[in-house]
């Protein structure tokens, strides 16, 4: 009997889903939406089961105890070697598959870009370059992946497109960018993979882009449409549960900063649009008729909202105009999915023949990639007088809180301790003389007229008369005010018995601990210091210091709620409960033992020292927070300080934290010889340390991020501040042209660049070989010698970078730009290597505004590799911008390619769902902000004709809603003024014009506001 063709493993993928969709009732496919049940078909074959759960694979095979511990994404992006990123990728998707628990979805990579280095997920991001974290997610997406053709080892689902890279209001927020950046930075790391064909979907982000909710965006429609191999591809809803689309706003006074109040649900305001009044359970169908219209793929229900049913409702009413035709297509996705794990083909499929294997963690090659993926994602920022390696028969002070730590952030998996060792542990087994001391305070508290202990239930409580050993606490200075606190005698960790209950303005609930009942209070009931495990940390507290007064406040990072934080206060039975309400400092300190200087003595007596510092995963930046600020924790800058001035020219500082920091000083400090950096690199974290420390290997690493001496060049916040936001800097701003931000754009010095990166031996750079001009549409190989001129054996990463010398945007273009990259190892002593690189011309290219579409311009381009040590040039040979004409409206936001002190709104929401262009509007933040055009043809223009509206919203100044045209420059010569009136919100887009006088020959054309809150449709140049 002939097999059914949704059988045969030799039949064409598209072919064989076609197949098994016509045997399927329609409620078989509604079935679908969010998985695939076990589903008898009308030729009455079985259709396994295929589960919507996933694999969480940052860098590890899941939150599991059976995982390889790979080093954090920063750290690998800092290998700048795809090779092992792929070999990673091999790894964890081999551990998944040998679980056999026919879970095949892989949440990762992520392709997020880290243009802010306040990201609370900035450790989950490879960097600030789109060509390199596009590579490396590429890599790392094809050893998730394999390279089978058809099959899949898993899933791959990177995240979160696009535009994500801040947690404040995350899931209410909009993100604002121009068109180039867009097109020219944020997408390019998505692009990348899925032109490739190493992804096979996507989770959409959780915020909005430009007011448009990311689940719902059109650019989903440009993804499979141009990007993905014949418009395969599979998009899961934000955070897995879609819950954007029901909490963002659709109201426009959230155009610049979140405002929670007074506004309504998307699929409301959508509603309205149309004329019609929705309760709130018809939200629901409208939301999941939304998605459908979109191209969803998994209706998932980890929000618990019913998306299935309502969409089942939304095709029955014809909302939308979506029709089973709709769910048709989210079915493909689901059979697509079960078709390439190889469910259907038993042995058919290589990966179905990986043998189960219950500790997958145990192969002997996993646990030599993450040694290997921990060594070469080491940095060596600083070293001077030849401070390193340590010589082996050395007297050593390991100090630091960071020395006997190796923490995990919440998507590390959970490896005992025993997997994981310290960096002291390490350096304990690799030299003979090591001392040690944690450089932290130890502290005694009084309140009242008695010292707190910890009673016999684990509460805190003032009780004592005297400050003895069962008085004092150790602390850990984590930043920011967040502190933790270990009682001495116990050795336990004290925490808040409270339960935040959602990632918004906090929430507290009374947890009842490990004592029982009693209300919000104190307690020492653990002897672990929390990371990754739990979702919270409850053991870090607000602690402010105001001479020996000490104001003990807050948990897990947020210091206000409505009716104010929780404090400290003093009970008569002695108690310390946590009371809502305004500070009543109540506790006295007093140092027991002064950590720094402690460390600095305990340095003396050695003749090395090794300061670890840096940051707790779990701690002021993380998912649901972004980072106040870039400082060093005040107690651990004092300690690198205490500690080199006492051991000058042999203090070595290792910095072990999951993103930049402001360490100008320390790096300017002539005491320090070295500074070595590391992400928590995960389980070999101590020994690759032990390693480099020794000399045993040379660091290499490159940094992928500007490290910053301050958060001065960052872009700053609107006037919507509100107690979640944690910093002055503005979150949602994600044009690095206009902002300034990353290397490309940034004008600010920076401590270290991107890119930095130095190891124990001298490299020598020969003349940079390329060719003198190129093709843009054919790739060329850029070659430079490299010798070794140093004495040991090191990898060195070489980066070629570009500069576009004559683009028609000017000096609006990178000032560099990475071309192409490549890690070249164990180059020997005296060994000279040619490294070749291969350039494909197509990552230099720009947004054309005219066209709409990418182009390479022609041109003069600057080559440069080893930090300019190589240099050349070349002529690209591609396309030209041609001047924009403007005789027809066109959408100002997709016309532009200058900006200041703008933001960018949703047009309308039945245009956005119409899918034809012109999706967002252009609208000033303040008084003198102006958006500009590129080489505008201005021959023969009387008029100038506009579509405008004006916002409602509070923070708009509107008492001279004019704007000015003006070419050349925004104080260029006045062409004319156009009067706007006011419009009363943005659903009432009007038109106005204005004469022009002097419009002539091919200029820069600047519209410049003389209000805020003045918004922009299109422009038109009539003649």
């Amino acid at each position: 009997m002939t097999a059914p063709v949704y059988l045969d493993p030799t039949r064409p993928v598209a072919e064989r889903v076609e197949a098994i969709l016509a045997l399927m009732t329609d409620e078989q496919k509604i079935a679908c939406l969010n998985g695939i049940p076990e589903t008898v078909l009308a030729d009455g074959n079985t259709l396994p089961a295929l589960t919507n759960e996933f694999n969480e694979v940052l860098h590890s095979s899941g939150k599991k105890p059976d995982a390889t511990f790979f080093p954090q994404a920063v750290g690998l992006g800092a290998t700048w070697d795809t090779e092992l990123m792929e070999a990673v990728g091999e790894a964890v998707a081999h551990e998944v598959r040998a679980r056999d628990t026919d879970v095949y979805a892989s949440f990762g990579p992520v392709a997020d870009i880290r243009s802010n280095p306040l990201a609370g997920r900035f450790e989950e991001g490879f960097g600030e370059d789109p060509l390199h974290v596009g590579a490396m997610t590429t890599a790392y997406a094809w050893g998730l992946r394999g390279r089978h053709p058809v099959y899949v080892k898993t899933f791959t689902q990177m995240k979160h497109f696009l535009g994500y890279d801040h947690e404040w209001h995350r899931s209410q927020s909009s993100s604002s960018m121009s068109v180039r950046a867009l097109h020219e930075y944020q997408a390019v790391p998505y692009r990348m993979p899925v032109e490739a064909g190493a992804v096979m979907g996507a989770m959409t982000a959780y915020n909005n882009v430009n007011g448009v909710p990311s689940i719902i965006s059109p650019i989903m429609q440009t993804l499979r449409a141009e990007w993905a191999q014949d418009g395969e591809f599979f998009f899961l809803p934000d955070g897995w549960d879609g819950v954007n689309l029901h909490t963002t706003k659709g109201q426009p006074w959230d155009s610049w900063q979140v405002d929670p109040r007074g506004d309504v649900p998307y699929p409301e305001a959508l509603a309205a649009e149309q004329g019609l009044a929705i309760d709130a359970d018809e939200i629901g169908v409208y939301a999941s008729a939304l998605m459908l219209h979109a191209g969803v793929s998994n209706f998932a229900d980890g929000s618990e909202l019913p998306f299935v049913p309502n969409a089942a409702e939304a095709v029955r009413r014809g909302t939308l105009g979506v029709t089973m035709s709709h769910v048709d297509n989210v079915v493909r996705d689901w059979l697509r999915f079960l078709v390439r794990t190889g469910k259907l083909d038993g042995d058919a499929c290589e990966y179905n023949l990986i043998p189960a294997d219950p500790h997958p963690q145990d192969r002997p090659e996993h646990i030599a990639l993450a040694l290997q993926a921990a060594r070469e994602q080491l940095v060596l920022l600083k070293h001077d007088q030849a401070a390193l390696p340590i010589p082996d028969t050395a007297r050593i002070a390991v100090v630091g809180p960071l020395a006997d730590l190796n923490l995990r952030d919440f998507y590390s998996p959970t490896v005992p301790a025993e997997r994981r060792p310290s960096p002291l542990q390490a350096l304990r087994e690799r030299f003979a003389h090591v001392t040690h001391h944690s450089g932290n305070d130890t502290v005694a508290w009084k309140a009242g007229d008695r010292y707190v202990t910890v009673a016999e239930d684990g509460t805190l409580a003032a009780r004592a008369d005297t400050a003895g050993g069962t008085e004092t606490f150790e602390v850990w200075d984590w930043a920011h005010e967040q502190h933790m606190f270990r009682h001495h005698a116990t050795g336990k960790f004290v925490q808040a018995n409270l339960l935040q209950q959602n990632d918004g303005p906090a929430t507290f609930e009374n947890q009842a601990g490990a004592s029982g009942g009693g209300g919000p209070r104190l307690e020492a009931v653990t002897t672990a210091m929390e990371d990754g495990d739990a979702w919270f940390t409850h053991q870090n507290l607000h602690y402010r210091r105001e001479g020996d007064t000490v104001e003990l406040f807050g948990v897990n990072h947020v210091p206000a709620e409505a009716d104010g934080p929780y404090h400290v206060r003093l009970a008569e039975d002695g108690s310390l409960p946590l009371v809502k309400g305004p500070a009543e400092p109540i506790l006295t300190e007093t140092i027991v033992e002064n950590g720094p200087e402690t460390a600095a003595a305990v340095a003396a007596d050695a003749e090395w020292a090794v300061v670890f510092v840096g940051n707790h995963p779990m701690v002021n930046a993380r998912e649901c927070f972004d980072r106040p600020g870039l400082d060093l924790a005040p107690r651990q800058a004092d300690l690198v300080r205490d500690v080199a001035a006492a051991k000058p020219g042999r203090t070595v500082v290792v910095v072990v934290s999951a993103y930049p920091l402001a360490i100008g000083d320390i790096a300017a400090d002539p005491n320090v010889a070295a500074i070595l950096y590391t992400s928590h690199a995960g389980q070999a974290l101590g020994p690759a340390l032990a390693e480099a420390l020794a000399g045993d290997y040379s660091p290499a690493g490159r940094l992928t991020s500007t490290w910053l001496a301050d958060t001065s060049s960052l872009p700053k916040a609107g006037p919507r501040a509100d107690a979640y936001r944690v910093s002055d800097v503005d979150m949602l701003e994600y044009d690095v042209i206009s902002a300034g931000l990353t290397y490309q754009y940034s004008k600010a010095e920076p401590v270290f660049g991107f890119g930095h990166g130095l190891s124990y031996t001298e490299f020598a750079y020969g003349p940079l070989q390329a060719p003198s001009e190129a093709d843009a549409e054919e790739r060329f190989t850029a070659a430079v010698d490299v010798t070794n001129t140093g004495d040991r054996t090191s990898d060195e990463v070489v980066l070629l970078f570009a500069s576009a010398l004559d683009s028609a945007y000017g000096d609006r273009v990178p000032a560099r730009r990475l071309a192409g990259f490549t890690r070249a190892k164990d180059i020997a002593p005296g060994e000279t290597r040619r490294v070749e690189i291969e350039v494909d011309p197509q990552h230099l290219f720009v947004w054309d505004v005219v066209s709409g579409r990418r182009i390479v311009e022609s041109g003069e381009y600057t080559l440069t590799a080893g930090d300019g040590l190589a240099t050349g040039k070349i002529r690209l040979h591609g396309e030209t911008i041609a001047p924009l004409d403007l005789a027809e409206a066109a959408n100002v936001w997709e016309k532009a390619t200058i900006a200041h002190a703008l933001t960018y709104w949703e047009v309308s929401k039945l245009n956005t769902l119409a899918r034809q262009g012109g999706y967002h509007s252009t609208a000033s933040r303040a008084p003198g902000a102006h958006v500009g055009f590129t080489r505008v043809d201005l021959n023969g223009a009387k008029r100038i004709e506009l579509r405008v509206a004006t916002t409602t919203a509070d923070w708009a100044d509107l008492s001279d809603p004019r704007i000015e045209v003006r070419s050349g420059g925004e104080t260029g010569p006045l062409l004319g003024e156009v009067e706007v009136p006011k419009t009363g919100g943005l659903q009432s887009f009007t038109d106005v014009s204005a004469d022009l006088r002097g419009a002539e020959g091919i200029e820069d054309l600047y519209l410049v506001f003389k209000a805020s809150g003045v918004y922009i449709d299109t422009i038109r140049l009539a003649r």
